[in-house]
């Protein structure tokens, strides 16, 4: 009997333990600057400890972080759709950007209460040594996930669900 007490108390517990409380009374008001505000500080902070260059993934990881964030906020409240430019043919350089696309229902969610928002992520930063005195940028162990930019992006979305179908993925 106390188990199933106990059970009833902490089921509706699970059902809520993915999704930030703050962050979607946020997205619900539709302030822009403090849903990007959320949104960068969420990003660097899931994107911090992702695993270092192997002869795997030549930038990083940065890519499975990225993926790992979007798993994260593809059930949060208040997001409606979400993508990033997974598809498209990028330079195999260091640091490497990515944009995150994201459809937000601020409001009670009517059409004109929709705002889609893309943040530029660079998957990476370069480093500084001090030999003295002389601080050449070189690459240095700071792998981690960094918004570089925020924009409005009406159209973002689509446009990658369509160059993925394209491309067949």
């Amino acid at each position: 009997m106390r188990t199933i007490a106990l059970l009833v108390l902490l089921l509706p517990m699970f059902a809520v333990a993915g999704n930030d409380y703050h962050f979607a009374q946020v997205i619900h008001k539709g302030n822009v600057r403090r849903i990007d505000r959320h949104m960068k500080r969420f990003i660097e902070r899931e994107g911090r400890d992702f695993k270092p260059a192997s002869y795997m993934q030549p930038l990083g990881g940065a890519e499975w972080a990225i993926a790992g964030v979007y798993e994260q906020l593809r059930g949060q409240i208040g997001i409606l759709e979400m993508d990033w430019d997974r598809c498209a043919i990028k330079p195999a350089i260091w640091p490497g950007t990515w944009t995150l696309g994201v459809v937000y229902r601020t409001g009670e969610g009517r059409s004109h209460e929709v705002l889609e928002r893309c943040y530029v992520i660079q998957g990476g930063r370069m480093g500084t040594i001090n030999i003295f005195g002389w601080r050449p940028r070189i690459r240095g162990p700071r792998d981690r996930l960094k918004v570089i930019g925020t924009s409005s992006c009406p159209g973002y979305i689509e446009a990658q669900h369509q160059l993925c179908t394209d491309r067949g993925f």
